[in-house]
């Protein structure tokens, strides 16, 4: 059995065996006849591997370039502001030799200058837009939402329109405020047989004081109101005679008379008057160039005159016919010159000394000793008795002391000491001529187009008119920003300051606490959003439907009315300029800036980049905090006194330093001017101009620091922001000027626009840096001049 067993179990691994043995050459077989399958599964996964790799390099390209994507702007401002950069630039000009002509080279084609302009620029272009924003405004009909000051300002423009009514009207309205202000319809010279020049009497005292309650308008005397020099909490009244071309025309537009004082921005165009800022003021270059050469603008054409008083004699009286009168026409004229020409000459403000306090008894003594051997000639008290008829609780008082230089005061009594030598039917011609022309012929009648009528308007009730243009989100979003860039900049401002090494201690810590103390009015008076408050400002007016010309004089006396009161007003932060005017100032009484909700719009604002905010709209900020301190500011304290606050070291350094300034505008040649820029008359925008810029520039790269840089400009990939915002401060200067106009811009206190980026940017290291101009090249002079 046992063996029967071992038999089997043997027989069993020889067949295992057997097995084994036939196994191993048909695996072999099997491996060669695969290799070639393996060897083309393993290059299919190879070849796997490179796709998914080469794919992955491309979803890696597309995403990086989509991240990319990402730090481009595309908002509606960015690709605004991209276009215009890329149509006014030429950029086949050299930055580093001309970066006016760089940014600013094909301006002019797509800006054409208007034929009534002989300067246009992107501020000419902003005001025209606001100017076109208020005529839709006041087209639109009275709504039961609109404030009662927006309704009557929509009515007035209306009754501007019509021109029957005008006609209807217009002479009865002239023929009543003349009788009103004592005066005859037609002179009393006009028929010197009828009435004897030594008996005859007028009382031009009362009658000029009605005229400047009711106009506002200096006819031989005048008033005016002023900071009390030594307390600029309060006001002072002053007695004055300017007679000026610009107060014939607008003689008591709201901001006006502060605004003079003020030193801001060249004015929108170019203009017979630095104090006007509307387009339809502004002289073509064909009527500048018939006034070059003519008399001295004291000089009065009395051809002209003549021609002048037949047309207002015949508007007031329908009746008459002067057309047989020339030669009656002609002696008014030459008498009315006669009486001109024997006032003595306005006053140069600079000429004037620090002011002082006198009562209007002591000013009236004074008028009486300067007269002497003739009698006392009381003249101030009655003028001021009658000025403030109307409101006795605003006179002064007997122990009221007015504000007047010693000079002021010797005028005031060569003036009555000539006046009261004249015989009354000449002076009544004199005040006559004056008040009958400006009804008559003043511009506000001229107005008969909507744009016109718009602007007549706008004169005349500014605020209700900016009630349109005022916005609640500028003031929950916008606003805020500018506030915030005006901090910056006004902290880089601070910080150069102590970084100068030519400034004592005392001069630096006095600079600091004036830049502290600067106030700002940006934007709007916000109260004019409330329409309690705007109806109360405007409290009392009335506008008639049909009636022009009693609307403009009603509204004139209305704001007379005001100005008369304000005197007695505590001096608080003070609107010192329209919300609708495309500029800046800076009040130097009153150490504040100006910035209305007109200017911070494109292309000053909202550009899109603060790269480019700050370029405008921030060296607009700079500018005007740098005027604080420029040859001008630099005197007046923090408090808006006129004082001598530096030490004299401070000053001499300054002076040198300013000096530089000085010599390298005064060596620009205007060649459309055939004439060199005068670099003394406008060292203080210059002066300005440099330190906004860096101000603005350094504030700038704070921000970039605080917030992290920001996304490119598309189109303009390959440019860093700070040439971005050196693109965008030249930008804002673009302008296009007549070859006859040009002359004209060499005589203003600011330089030319061109010369003020090229002086500006040749002075900043850090403008050549950026665009890697080489030394020597005309932007980076090895010459620079810097005071801040």
């Amino acid at each position: 059995m046992a063996t029967q067993v071992e038999d089997k179990f043997m027989a069993m691994n020889v067949e295992a065996a057997t097995r084994f043995r036939t196994f191993q050459p048909t695996a072999m077989t099997i491996t060669k006849e695969s290799s070639c399958r393996i060897f083309c599964r393993r290059f299919f996964i190879c070849i796997l591997l490179v796709a998914v790799v080469a794919l992955s390099s491309i979803v890696y390209a597309v995403y990086s370039y989509a991240s990319n994507l990402s730090d481009v702007c595309h908002t509606k401002e960015c690709l605004r502001s991209a276009a215009a950069f890329k149509q006014n630039m030429n950029l086949q000009a050299d930055p580093c030799e001309d970066f006016y002509s760089y940014v600013c080279g094909n301006w002019a084609d797509d800006h054409p200058r208007p034929a009534r302009h002989g300067a246009y620029s992107w501020y000419d272009e902003r005001q025209t837009k606001i100017y076109r924003n208020i005529r839709i405004q006041l087209e639109a009909n009275v709504t039961r939402s609109d404030p009662k000051p927006v309704a009557q300002a929509k009515s007035m423009y209306k009754a501007c329109l019509s021109e029957a009514n005008r006609e209807r009207y217009g002479f009865t309205a002239v023929q009543s405020y003349l009788k009103e202000f004592g005066l005859p319809l037609t002179p009393t010279l006009l028929n010197r047989t009828k009435t004897s020049a030594r008996k005859y009497k007028f009382d031009w005292i009362s009658s000029v004081a009605k005229i400047q309650r009711k106009l506002g308008l200096n006819v031989i005397v005048g008033f005016n109101i002023e900071q009390d020099h030594q307390d600029k909490n309060r006001n002072r009244l002053t007695l004055e005679y300017h007679y000026r071309p610009d107060e014939l025309r607008f003689p008591a537009y709201e901001w006006s008379k502060l605004k003079a004082k003020a030193h801001g921005r060249r004015p929108v165009a170019v203009r017979s008057s630095s104090q006007d800022t509307d387009e339809s003021d502004n002289e073509s270059a064909e009527e500048e160039e018939e006034k070059d050469g003519e008399d001295d603008e004291d000089e009065i054409d009395t051809t002209e005159l003549a021609e002048s008083f037949a047309r207002v004699i015949e508007a007031i009286n329908p009746s008459i016919d002067t057309s047989g009168m020339d030669e009656k026409m002609n002696v008014l004229a030459e008498r009315f010159a006669e009486f001109h020409r024997s006032l003595p000459k306005p006053l140069n403000s600079e000429d004037e000394s620090e002011p002082e306090y006198y009562t209007v008894k002591q000013l009236q003594n004074a008028t009486d000793h300067h007269i002497k051997p003739k009698k006392s000639y009381p003249v101030w008290q009655r003028y001021l008795d009658v000025l403030f008829a109307n409101q006795p609780d605003a006179k002064p008082s007997d122990d009221e002391q007015l504000q007047m230089t010693p000079e002021n005061v010797e005028f005031l009594g060569k003036l009555i000491d000539v006046v009261s030598d004249q015989p009354p039917a000449l002076i009544e011609l004199y005040v006559w001529g004056t008040v009958a022309s400006f009804l008559v012929d003043h511009e506000f009648n001229d107005a008969t187009l909507e744009e016109e009528c718009a602007q007549v308007v706008h004169k005349l009730m500014g605020l209700a008119v900016s009630y349109a243009i005022a916005d609640k989100s500028f003031l929950e979003r916008t606003k805020p920003r500018v506030e915030q860039m005006l901090t910056d900049i006004r902290d880089e401002f601070d910080q150069m300051v102590l970084e100068t090494d030519w400034m004592d201690a005392y001069t630096k810590y006095a600079s600091l606490e004036k830049s502290k103390a600067m106030k700002s009015l940006i934007g709007f008076p916000e109260w004019i959003l409330d329409d309690q408050k705007l109806e109360e400002h405007y409290a009392g007016l009335e506008i008639s439907p049909t009636r022009h010309l009693e609307n403009w004089v009603t509204a004139l006396e209305f704001m007379n009315t005001g100005w008369l009161r304000s005197w007695k007003v505590k001096n608080n932060e003070v609107w010192d300029m329209d919300p609708t005017e495309v500029n800046a100032y800076n009040i130097f009484d009153r150490n504040a800036i100006n910035i209305p909700v007109a200017i911070i719009q494109y292309p000053f604002y909202y550009l899109g980049l603060d790269a480019l905010n700050y370029g405008a709209l921030g060296e607009v900020l700079g500018h005007e905090l740098t005027h604080g301190f420029d040859n001008a500011g630099r005197h007046y304290d923090k408090f808006g006194n006129e004082k001598r606050w530096w030490s004299n070291h401070t000053l001499q350094e300054y002076d040198k330093r300013a000096q530089c300034l000085e010599e390298q505008y005064s060596s620009y040649y205007v060649p459309e001017a055939k004439a060199f820029i005068n670099g003394t008359l406008t060292l203080g925008e210059n002066i300005a101009d440099n330190g906004g810029l860096r101000e603005a520039f350094r504030a700038y790269r704070a921000y970039v620091k605080r917030n992290g840089p920001e996304p490119v400009l598309p189109g303009f990939e390959n440019f860093s922001h700070e040439q971005l915002l050196f693109i965008s401060f030249g930008n804002q200067y673009c302008e296009s000027i007549s070859p006859a106009v040009a002359k004209y811009l060499v005589e203003d206190e600011h330089s030319p626009s061109k010369y003020r980026v090229l002086g500006v940017l040749s002075n900043m290291p850090e403008f050549s840096e950026a665009f890697q101009c080489p030394s020597g090249s005309k932007m980076n002079p090895k010459k620079k001049c810097r005071v801040w």
